[in-house]
């Protein structure tokens, strides 16, 4: 069990709920009262064919896809946070988040410091926030090997989680990926414990 400020227990209650986004949509006064910044992604446009919801919608159905777990829903609720603070575009005026997650990330560790999680916690779920875009495919041998040595088994099933949950929550033109990253997973599980 996990203690937490009194100012939270609302917030987790939300989160380890059956229907998260219907609760926090219910509740917006308080949640953008704790996380300011989640404010900015509500109608934030993406302007980009991968796709299909502003950032807070995004980041709702991301949290609606993942389990009941709090590491998981926190992940899922600050993945994006930082989008609109790094958004651009490029000349087809198709818009990019290029190193979104440091942002995301900064804003996480921020909230967490402000409401004294606990260190643990706080660590599980910047380290899964940080990473949940990495493209396993284009990392190199020593990267890879890494990453194998950062990220324990149970990890690895909790970033692919959100990586999955994040694609759903995306144009399904692109859902034909979920079948590369249940390989990528598989092989990551593989070469953590060779036969």
């Amino acid at each position: 069990m996990i203690i937490v400020n009194e100012n939270l227990k609302k917030l987790f209650d939300i989160l380890l709920s059956n229907n998260p986004s219907i609760l926090i949509r219910e509740n917006e006064d308080y949640i953008f009262n704790i996380i300011p910044e989640l404010r900015k992604s509500k109608g934030f446009n993406q302007n980009n064919p991968w796709h299909i919801y502003d950032v807070y919608d995004h980041i709702l159905h991301v949290i609606d896809g993942v389990k009941e777990n709090i590491i998981l829903r926190l992940v899922a609720l600050f993945h994006d946070i930082g989008k609109p603070y790094t958004y651009m575009e490029d000349e087809n005026n198709i818009g990019h988040f290029y190193d979104h997650w440091t942002k995301s990330s900064e804003i996480f560790l921020n909230f967490s410091k402000k409401y004294k999680l606990p260190v643990d916690l706080t660590n599980e779920v910047n380290k899964l926030i940080y990473y949940h875009d990495i493209n396993i495919s284009k990392l190199n041998r020593e990267e890879l090997n890494k990453f194998l040595d950062e990220f324990s088994v149970d990890e690895i099933n909790m970033l692919y989680e959100i990586k999955k949950s994040d694609l759903l929550a995306q144009s399904p033109k692109y859902h034909y990926l979920l079948a590369e990253y249940d390989l990528q997973k598989e092989k990551l599980l593989k070469k953590k414990f060779p036969k």
